[in-house]
């Protein structure tokens, strides 16, 4: 689900250390011969014995204490299966690589849906701890390393200093929130993982109009994700391309990819983006596109028509236009659909030239 590639900062090396806490946590809760009395925020101290003790104590409030307590009292099956899931789960390239079966707690044996519900809230909790206005202010590691989420976003501008981008939209990046690709309230296992963490407008990441908390993944075992966009994975090509179909003004967009595989993933992208598997689906995509294309093409005609003469002409200043835009892709927002418009114009669809000066018309033609 994503129409540009994201290269992950240096940081993305202190999530991972997060996802090795939770590991070593995990692993040690797995032990069969684990007395769950004995599990408490002393016990926790004693897995992670390299951290700050006030730091650990501070993890373990707002109900992350009762909350292991509760995985220790599961049943030695649940423990020992929750590990091997998080580990497998969180080898995510190779998930990736193989199409991705990432399954759901509940269908882990031995877990209830209360104990996969305190596993949840677990690792939202994990996960909101990066927040600068939790009870520990982000992770400090041995050291005197740190990592919030205010920290991490900031470095991810680094990693890609072109980023202005949203890679789900091609709009204007604005100031961005992390979305969980595979969101965190059904796949909470990955809610800190570095290659789950994309940064998307607000737009993007509301959970009413766009992807919000929305699986992208087929359904069905295996949860495939084979046939699906990744930032990190398999982002679109630069052979995509944005179709319009319509008149300038109320053009319908439709991302298009000459590789068969590829538009399954572009379907995809759009599905779910638009919202495609409701009664009433909100077109979130499709609108954002239609409008910008509108206020591109009035921008152009006007560009156009103003420098259009008999060395000049509409073609060749369109196709311009075009080649700044395909080169500018990623890098400037909406340059996609700004693309698009381009192409209907060299396209001499009808509806598309008749605002352009009569002089220049009979040169499409040609």
């Amino acid at each position: 689900m994503a129409l540009h590639p994201l290269k992950l900062p240096t940081s993305a090396s202190l999530l991972c250390r997060i996802v090795g806490l939770q590991k070593q946590l995990l692993k040690a809760l797995s032990d069969p011969g684990l007395a769950p009395q004995t599990v408490n925020a002393a016990w926790v101290q004693g897995v992670w014995c390299r951290l700050d003790a006030e730091w650990v104590r501070k993890f373990c409030l707002g109900g992350q204490e009762a909350r292991i307590q509760a995985i220790a009292g599961a049943t030695p099956t649940a423990r020992k299966g929750l590990y091997d899931e998080f580990r497998r789960q969180n080898n995510v390239p190779a998930l990736l690589r193989t199409g991705g079966d990432f399954r759901d707690l509940n269908g882990l044996p031995d877990i209830d849906a209360d104990l996969a519900a305190t596993v949840t809230e677990f690792f939202k909790d994990c996960y909101a701890l990066l927040g600068q206005a939790g009870r520990t202010k982000g992770y400090t590691f041995p050291g005197g390393r740190a990592i919030t989420k205010w920290g991490y976003k900031e470095r991810f501008r680094d990693a890609n200093p072109t980023m202005v981008v949203c890679p789900y939209c091609d709009g204007d990046l604005g100031t961005a929130e992390l979305d969980h690709y595979y969101c965190k309230s059904h796949f909470p296992l990955l809610a800190c993982s570095p290659w789950n963490l994309v940064p998307i407008c607000k737009s993007c990441n509301d959970t009413t109009i766009a992807k919000g908390d929305r699986i992208a993944l087929s359904p069905g075992p295996p949860r495939s994700s084979v046939d699906w966009l990744h930032p990190f994975g398999c982002p679109a090509s630069d052979g995509v391309r944005i179709q319009l179909s319509g008149n300038p003004r109320q053009s319908v967009p439709q991302l298009h990819s000459f590789d068969a595989n590829e538009q399954r993933r572009l379907d995809n992208h759009h599905w779910l983006l638009d919202r495609l598997d409701q009664p009433n689906p909100s077109r979130y995509l499709s609108n954002r596109w239609t409008n910008a294309a509108s206020a591109h093409f009035d921008v152009l005609v006007g560009r156009v028509n103003r420098r259009a003469s008999a060395a000049n002409t509409i073609q060749s200043l369109v196709q311009i236009q075009l080649e700044d835009h395909q080169a500018e892709r990623g890098r400037t927002a909406s340059a996609i659909v700004h693309a698009a418009v381009c192409q209907a114009i060299l396209d001499q669809r009808p509806e598309y030239l008749e605002e352009f000066g009569n002089s220049n018309l009979p040169e499409l033609s040609q």
